[in-house]
């Protein structure tokens, strides 16, 4: 936690300035997918009225629409992680810096089969989904740092955090907690939590691979 305040702190600049352009993204996309989603009146057998929501468009249109959105979110969560790698190997990233990816189609590969088994372990019993939220919590570090494929990168994460599951539950238990905290004050605390969450991970999985952040 203490490398991640030093770190972005050092640099928050450039973290503020990305965090800025990707919540500009955020807002254009819903602006522009608002129009897919309308109120209808349906009415019931008494002839009471109630608003429900409405899908406008067909299912692939709708299908489509939430798959532009997510590749979008893995996307961002790359850039943020790719970010993070760079601070923990002493480089400071300019905002250019977090948009030099690669594997990029590994990388949403990955965060989509991620996705799917989160689901499916949340509708069965919420426990399997938790536990594959933390076991995937370095997913996109190895994707993206050691350009593993998505499936390879996947069992990395399970691997590494298998080997030191109580240190990394706690950092994840931390952040959230400071992140939530981050939330409170009309969410302008996440600008400084949300970054300092992706340096501590990327500091945790330096150390746990062997390597010393610098």
């Amino acid at each position: 936690m203490s490398y991640g305040w030093r770190k972005v702190t050092s640099n928050f600049g450039a973290w503020l300035l990305v965090a800025l352009v990707f919540l500009g993204v955020n807002v254009l996309y819903t602006w522009l997918t608002g129009g897919f989603e309308r109120y209808q009146e349906m009415y019931d057998v008494n002839g009471a009225t109630v608003a429900m929501p409405q899908m406008g468009g067909d299912a692939a249109v709708a299908a489509l629409v939430s798959l532009v959105g997510s590749i979008i979110s893995y996307l961002i969560t790359a850039f943020l992680t790719r970010g993070a790698l760079d601070e923990t190997t002493g480089r400071k990233p300019g905002v250019g810096d977090f948009f030099r990816i690669s594997n990029g189609f590994q990388v949403v590969l990955a965060a989509f089969v991620v996705t799917i088994l989160t689901t499916i372990g949340l509708i069965l019993c919420i426990l399997p989904g938790l536990v594959v939220i933390i076991f995937s919590a370095f997913v996109y570090y190895f994707a993206l740092e050691r350009r593993e494929g998505a499936f390879t990168a996947i069992s990395s994460s399970f691997s590494l955090v298998g080997k030191s599951f109580g240190s990394v539950f706690l950092l994840l238990l931390t952040l959230l907690g400071v992140n939530i905290l981050g939330a409170i004050p009309f969410g302008l605390g996440l600008f400084l939590t949300i970054p300092l969450s992706y340096v501590a991970v990327g500091f945790a999985f330096r150390r746990l691979i062997g390597q010393q952040p610098a």
